[in-house]
């Protein structure tokens, strides 16, 4: 893994602030709410436990079957249509026929009117035609008497009641037909508080059934103001879940100012910190009769609840606390208390919000000036490698090496790099030089040797005298060649600066060479490739020819006699390349870059003759005087061993 890349992994280690900053948030979300929910529980509690006795009598002797009467805000449009009665969906359903009919039933009262509104669903628009043309009766009862009004409309369209109990002319509606049924809409005369009312079609159950008219009970929705106070909200409904009282009065809703709206974005983090599961309501009912809500359905089953729940598209949260309402010992009706809040937790506390935002800058800024310091230190080491690479490569001055003037650890290893090429570039002048003075050393001593065997030989010795005298003189002879080898290098170093130089074909001073080894090598496989064209070069011919002599010669001493040695010379692009291939042996990958180096031998097995590891060196003095390069590889599959002189056509 690269420098940068671990630092930028460890960097990431500075997103636990902004983490510890959200989860400071939910835990400061969560103790809101409970503490909320606590409180609003406790509130519960009390006004159930304080309902006074006469509501609960009430309560306990409630009929069986009735509507909530409300208090409309407005007279709604005698038009057919239920825009303009709130709650369609919470109305009353009920059979008044027996016979497969479905009647929902909504009432209201305003300014001394009683309005009704019918959508009956009969599943036949024959059926339909025929309650149009017999009629159907409502029937009206209070303690002052009994009402009768038939609706007989000719078609869809206004009504005009006819009543039977002196109450002629002052009923009037609309009839409307719908895909399933039809929608009847009423207003007629305010009777008494409780007044029940009577559905009867000809043809079905004419005796239909009676259904009592509750208005709100409006001084106990004044005791629930008063009681739950200004922040919460409180209703009290029976064991169907029907509103019997309401501590905000019909329309008060209208007055406030509204919803603070919010973003996607706010929203989804809202979500994130408080509850993923948070009920979305679309559009909360702002005076429900029914309530359906699963905190008040727990809650008419006997068990305390709280329920939350999120508009949809504003930033107002909502919590609903329901306690039962037990009366002789059941669950006769609950206290709903509900508070909301207009503003999400990011969005109003503007600190905590600056603390998470601020944080999650600070991290990707933090993870950035990370990323920049490892990628420039990156940079900086890399560039040391590659300049101490190329300063070992082609024996560079050390004083070239970049940072060595900084003042940080790059500065100080760049230094250290500098005193330990200085010391190999020492080093290796001083095996360059060493062959010459070896030589120059031993030839004196070798020379007094050698005189003083020959005339020892002179001598008349024994047997045994004569045998060790023989192998004196054989070692001396050796150490002749490694003197001699010692010169020839120390000489070609200094005759490469008075080489003569001319114009040659290269291909014909190679072919020239292959026929020589083959006269000395008979019996040996030599392959030649060269070029149809002339290959006309500017070199110094005797120094080329002993180069690829010292080439020749090392292959030949690493492969046995069934291997095959290959010379090849091709263009390429703008250079000559010479190759000398052979089979039977291969190079060590950790010694292949000091194949070239002075006084390196990597042969495994030695020979009667030799080796100092001098002949790859002279290769590289001759190819570089051509301003060439010289690199040796291992073929692939282990086939053998290329050596590869690299020749420019023109020299800079």
């Amino acid at each position: 893994m690269k420098l940068k890349t671990k630092v930028l992994a460890l960097s990431l280690l500075t997103l636990l602030l902004p983490w510890s900053g959200w989860k400071l948030l939910q835990e400061l979300e969560r103790y809101l709410r409970e503490t909320q929910e606590t409180a609003l529980l406790d509130s519960a509690r009390i006004v159930a436990g304080a309902m006074p006795l006469e509501f609960q009598t009430r309560l306990l002797f409630a009929p069986d079957r009735y509507v909530l009467l409300r208090a409309l805000p407005r007279p709604p449009s005698l038009d057919g249509y239920p825009d303009d009665w709130p709650g369609l969906n919470q109305a009353q359903l009920f059979h008044p026929a027996g016979d497969g009919h479905t009647v929902r039933l909504l009432a209201g009262n305003h300014a001394n009117r009683l309005y009704l509104l019918f959508e009956v669903e009969t599943g036949s628009a024959a059926a339909v035609d025929e309650l149009r043309a017999n009629g159907m009766a409502l029937l009206t009862r209070d303690p002052r008497g009994l009402d009768r009004f038939v609706i007989r409309p000719g078609a869809p369209g206004p009504l005009q009641l006819r009543g039977e109990g002196g109450r002629s002319g002052q009923g009037e509606g609309y009839w409307l037909d719908t895909p399933t049924g039809y929608r009847v809409e009423l207003s007629l005369p305010a009777g008494d508080e409780n007044t029940d009312l009577n559905l009867q079609v000809p043809g079905t159950n004419a005796a239909g059934e009676w259904i009592r008219l509750v208005p709100e009970w409006e001084r106990l929705s004044a005791w629930l103001a008063r009681t739950a106070g200004q922040t919460s909200r409180a209703w009290l409904v029976d064991r169907e879940g029907w509103v019997m009282a309401d501590s905000r009065p019909p329309g008060a809703h209208a007055d406030a100012g509204p919803a603070p709206q919010t973003t996607w974005l706010q929203r989804l983090a809202y979500r994130l910190v408080a509850d993923a599961e948070m009920e979305l309501r679309e559009d909360w009912p702002t005076d429900p009769v029914r309530f359906d809500e699963a905190a008040v359905g727990q809650a008419l089953a006997g068990t305390e609840a709280i329920g939350w729940s999120q508009d949809l598209d504003t930033a107002v949260v909502r919590n609903t606390a329901a306690v039962p309402l037990v009366l002789d010992g059941a669950v006769r009706g609950a206290v709903v208390l509900q508070s909301s809040s207009d503003g999400l937790l990011l969005v109003t506390n503007r600190a905590l919000g600056r603390l998470l935002f601020t944080t999650l800058a600070l991290s990707f800024g933090l993870v950035a000036g990370l990323w920049y310091f490892a990628s420039r230190l990156s940079r900086r080491v890399r560039r040391l490698s590659e300049a101490v690479s190329e300063a070992m490569g082609e024996r560079a001055d050390p004083d070239s090496l970049p940072l060595r003037r900084d003042r940080d650890e790059l500065g100080e290893l760049a230094r250290n790099n500098e005193k330990l090429l200085r010391a190999v570039s020492d080093y290796s002048q001083y095996l360059q030089t060493l062959a010459g003075k070896l030589s120059h050393e031993l030839k004196t001593p070798l020379a007094i040797t050698r005189s003083s065997l020959d005339n020892l030989s002179s001598q008349s010795l024994d047997a045994e005298s004569r045998r060790f005298l023989q192998r004196a003189q054989e070692g001396v002879e050796r150490q002749a060649v490694i003197v001699r080898a010692m010169s020839e290098a120390s000489r070609l170093e200094a005759a490469i600066g008075a080489a003569d130089w001319e114009q040659v074909d290269l291909a014909e001073l190679v072919a020239r060479c292959v026929a020589g080894y083959r006269t000395v090598h008979s019996g040996r496989r030599i392959d030649l490739r060269l070029p149809p064209d002339p290959m006309p070069l500017e070199c110094a011919p005797d120094l080329l020819a002993q180069a690829l002599d010292k080439l020749v010669d090392n292959a030949f001493s690493l492969i046995g006699p069934d291997d095959e040695v290959g010379i090849a010379l091709r263009r390429a692009g703008d250079a000559y390349e010479l190759a000398v291939r052979n089979t039977g042996s291969t190079l060590p990958d950790d010694f292949r870059e000091r194949l070239f180096d002075s006084l390196v031998s990597l042969r495994a097995k030695r020979g009667a003759e030799p080796h100092l590891g001098l002949g790859l060196y002279i290769v590289r003095l001759v190819v570089a005087a051509h301003e060439g390069e010289v690199s040796a590889r291992n073929l692939p599959g282990g086939a053998g061993v290329e050596f590869l002189i690299r020749l420019p056509k023109t020299r800079g």
